[in-house]
């Protein structure tokens, strides 16, 4: 007599932990689409996909093969190409080891706590990374002052202009920093302290405004940091 194997459906913490590590390692997918052409370009989007294989899973006797392979698999890729920059991939391997454990017969606590602890640190710390890079500064007040040089501006020449000292020491009145981006020689940037009174700035912007060749000067918009 034939005995049928029933198929156990993969336990919902189980499937919980395995979409954080396909989250995890989103940052390596992101790394490698920008540095495609690099060394670790190609191993950083194999790797990432990877971790998100056992999501593919239908049940627990293909779901936890699969965190083990493709989680020690990962583990031992990040850990020899540490040195290229794929530790990254640490995060993901560790949370499908973990979410392999709620796929057997008796889970355990501990791995579950390891995961979940695991996928709030990194993933807290991607989202803090995005949001001091590319969100908050469009919540900042602008902190330089974005002057327009016609293309025969005494300023453009060779020789130095006392005005446009890097330090802002040519301007005083608050200006910390002078500087012109080599890749747009019509535009002068005046960084100030933000903390400087409106008096003086309202002196500062005057002062870039009488500078040779000038011919508009406003604030810079946000995020300031594109400004330097």
């Amino acid at each position: 007599m034939e005995t049928l194997s029933v198929s156990r459906p993969v336990p919902r913490a189980g499937r919980v932990l395995a979409v954080a590590a396909a989250l995890c390692a989103a940052p390596a997918l992101v790394l490698g689409v920008l540095f495609v052409e690099s060394l670790i370009g190609i191993p950083l989007i194999l790797g990432s996909l990877a971790a998100a294989a056992p999501l593919l899973s239908q049940d627990c006797t293909d779901f936890r093969p699969a965190c083990l392979v493709f989680g020690w698999g990962l583990l031992a890729v990040s850990v020899l190409g540490a040195p290229l920059g794929l530790i990254v991939l640490t995060p993901a391997s560790v949370v499908l080891l973990t979410a392999a454990s709620r796929a057997r017969p008796e889970p355990r606590r501990l791995p579950l706590l390891l995961g979940a602890l695991v996928a709030t640190a990194t993933l807290g710390s991607v989202a803090w990374a995005v949001g001091v890079t590319w969100i908050a500064p469009y919540f900042r007040e602008p902190d330089a002052f974005v002057a327009t040089l016609r293309k025969d501006s005494p300023l453009l020449g060779a020789g130095p202009h006392p005005e446009l000292l890097l330090d802002g020491s040519g301007f005083g009145h608050g200006a910390t920093r002078v500087s012109m981006p080599e890749a747009d020689r019509v535009r002068l940037v005046v960084a100030f302290d933000p903390r400087t009174p409106d008096a003086d700035l309202a002196v500062l912007r005057r002062l870039i405004t009488d500078l040779p060749g000038v011919t508009d000067v406003r604030l810079c918009d946000p995020p300031a940091g594109n400004c330097r």
